[in-house]
């Protein structure tokens, strides 16, 4: 009997994204202390946690989504 649904990807590939963007924050913590960090800056990290965070969460659900066929 196959699995139908797709929950169990999901949330696997929701825990990888937020892993990806929790190291990225942390990598971004440690330039920040030896960078002082405008708002221009500040801003562009945001954007890029968000990229990092949505990139990586799709590519896991993708890769892990069972194919038809």
């Amino acid at each position: 009997m196959a699995r139908r649904g797709g929950e169990l990807e999901a949330f696997i590939a929701f825990l990888g994204g937020l892993l990806a963007a929790g190291l990225t924050a942390l990598a971004m913590a440690g330039v920040g202390l030896a960078v002082r960090p405008t708002p221009a800056l500040k801003a562009a990290a945001m954007v890029t946690l968000g990229t990092v965070w949505l990139t990586v969460t799709t590519t896991v659900y993708l890769r892990l989504k069972p194919r038809n066929g």
